[in-house]
């Protein structure tokens, strides 16, 4: 284990963006906006201590900066954005802290200072340095224990997007309809170009984008009757913003999306390369080549991707060509961070900062999970966690946890628009008909994107095999009979569900949970992951073990501070409360903490060394 230095050796940023497949070897990660400016980190970055996940540092770095294209924001305009009601910048440690992203010093790979997943992006036809997500913002955090700060690479971040995003918005109203913010605004964006005339062209260009902004935000906005921090900390409902970035902004209807009303806990990365299924309701296949690579360009699309689908032109429909797809994606770029996450493992247990696991007790517990738990979450020692495994679904109505988020994968609706007639997989699938299930719409978009460009996706969907995969080496198949067996499996596993297509289920209260599942996965690492249940509503591992009835109904959330008794982080102070109930007494909708009772007819002493054998996976 190291101590994260407060500042990185300066590299170039193109240096920085390597890691070339052995199949492609000239095909490097590259940026074209060598010449942004490195400026101050605003704000005091705290000092991190990492722990040993089979990544060095190089590694780490590349998958905090490395750019998967999506776009938010000119990268000089969020460097110089200050917050709606203050003149302070946005991106300011202190700021971003409470949104509670990871403050970063800065660096050639991170110019302007911005927290860990905040990354640099070139326009491919402009060279406009852009600043966008990727995977590390949602899938880093940091857990504090008697002032010492442990980085977790691949952990479910404690950040709070729903807010993130609101005040961005506000942030950018403000600034285009306050002079004096505006003015400051300006003359930092446009530096040694300023000049009446070009802060003229910047206000009008600052209006657009905060419109579009503004429009993201009130399609994804949730229904008037849910409290306001309902998504909040810790969780987000990734499902309907990927729903919406496909139905509402890809086929340009803002009126054609579904509320996200169904938010969860962000998953950990270690394991998902090997699993044979992702998504909490697994209905995304890890088949070779193509199931990652689509899966981590629809992850792209829920956050600023770009996806845009719209009709071929007219010559190209005369030779039967109907639709015409694009994206700000990048697809080389996706196939290496998913060959570092296939290297990722899970954190041990750190004993030199937590205190040390009871092996007597432990080893107790060992054999209770054997009884109680193993039949769904199988154990994988240390040694084998880069094998592949097959993941156990369990039906939600068997399970009894909050179905929220499988129904609305599933049943939420949307119209076809201009689809409608085509093949939902582009390759395969019945053919869209006036309204379908909302998800079908960015699977099919990003089916589009990937068989748009079939060299550059084959390319990219292939670097994370490098290591040694040898059956998909040997593989000669083109990618579209590799995309036919992505979709294909796909199809298979809706088909096996056999969702209820009565409509008149939809439009009432009345839900079929029979066809629903969700996923159940090896807890290695589970200690590092609070908190609980797909939907973040169980605080601790001592919480998940009471009788559903009897575990708590609120609880704090956004704290870093680790309990390390009852696992998970302290409860009695955070940014929100997390209430599983409404101000009437009925259960929220997405809230509920009931459910999976395994393991909860032990007595106290049982469950005890249940919880610490947990520690040692």
């Amino acid at each position: 284990m190291k101590i994260l230095p407060l500042t990185v050796a300066a590299v170039s940023v193109s240096s920085l963006l390597i890691g070339c497949s052995t199949f492609w070897p000239n095909d490097d990660l590259h940026s074209d906006t060598h010449d942004v400016a490195v400026v101050p980190a605003v704000g005091q970055v705290p000092q991190r201590v990492e722990l040993e996940q089979a990544w060095d540092d190089k590694t780490r770095m590349k998958f905090w900066y490395t750019s998967q294209g999506a776009r938010i924001l000119p990268y000089t305009w969020f460097t110089w954005l200050e917050q709606a009601d203050n003149d302070q910048l946005f991106r300011s440690a202190e700021h971003m802290e409470s949104l509670r992203y990871l403050p970063m010093n800065a660096s050639p790979e991170n110019p302007a200072g911005l927290p860990i997943g905040f990354a640099l992006a070139s326009d491919n036809k402009s060279g406009e340095a852009w600043m966008g997500m990727t995977c590390a913002a949602c899938h880093t955090n940091q857990v504090d224990y008697n002032g010492t700060k442990m980085l977790i690479e691949g952990a479910p971040t404690l950040g709070n997007f729903v807010l993130f995003y609101s005040k961005l918005v506000s942030a950018l109203n403000a600034t285009q309809m306050d002079d004096q913010k505006f003015d400051r605004f300006a003359r930092k964006v446009l530096d040694a170009e300023y000049s009446e005339s070009a802060a003229v062209q910047l206000r009008s260009r600052l209006q657009e984008v905060a419109m579009k902004a503004a429009e993201r935000q009130v399609v994804n906005n949730l229904p008037a009757d849910y409290p306001q921090d309902f998504t909040s900390y810790a969780r987000l409902d990734a499902f309907g913003n990927i729903q919406n970035a496909g139905s509402a902004f890809a086929l340009h209807d803002l009126n054609n999306g579904n509320a996200p009303t169904a938010p969860v806990s962000y998953p950990f990365l270690w394991g998902t390369h090997q699993s044979d299924v992702v998504q909490w309701n697994g209905s995304a296949p890890n088949t070779p080549v193509v199931g990652p690579l689509v899966r981590n360009i629809g992850e792209v699309v829920g956050v600023f991707g770009g996806l845009e689908i719209e009709k071929a032109p007219f010559w190209q429909r005369l030779w039967g060509k109907q639709t015409r797809y694009s994206s700000t994606v990048d697809m080389i770029a996706l196939g290496h961070l998913e060959s570092w996450v296939k290297a990722l493992r899970s954190p041990a247990w750190p004993t030199q900062y937590l205190p040390p696991v009871d092996i007597s007790k432990a080893a107790q517990g060992a054999v209770l999970y054997q009884r109680e738990c193993a039949g769904c979450h199988q154990v994988i020692p240390r040694a084998k966690e880069g094998d592949k495994y097959k993941a156990v679904m369990n039906s939600v109505a068997m399970l009894g946890t909050d179905p929220a988020t499988a129904w609305n994968a599933d049943y939420h609706m949307a119209k076809s628009l201009i689809l409608e007639g085509e093949k939902s997989k582009i390759l395969v699938g019945d053919r869209f008909e006036e309204t379908t299930a909302a998800i079908s719409i960015p699977v099919n978009g990003v089916v589009g994107v990937v068989l748009k460009d079939p060299l550059t996706a084959l390319k990219a969907g292939m670097i994370p095999m490098r290591s040694g995969d040898k059956s998909v080496q040997k593989n000669s198949e083109s990618l579209v009979s590799l995309a036919q067996q992505h979709v294909e499996a796909r199809q298979k596993i809706q088909n096996a569900k056999k969702l209820n297509s009565d409509n008149s289920l939809l439009k009432s209260n009345v839900r079929d949970l029979s066809n629903l599942q969700y996923k159940a996965r090896p807890l290695n690492g589970i200690w590092a992951t609070a908190p609980y249940l797909h939907n973040g509503s169980v605080a601790n591992l001592w919480e998940l073990l009471q009788k559903p009835e009897a575990r708590s109904k609120s609880f704090w959330v956004g704290s870093r501070e680790f309990d390390p008794i009852n696992v998970g982080f302290v409860v009695d102070t955070g940014m929100t409360e997390f209430r599983v109930l409404k101000d009437s007494g009925e259960i929220m909708p997405g809230n509920s903490n009931l459910g999976h009772d395994f393991g909860t007819q032990l007595n106290d002493e049982q469950k005890w060394t249940l919880v610490e054998y947990m520690k040692t996976l």
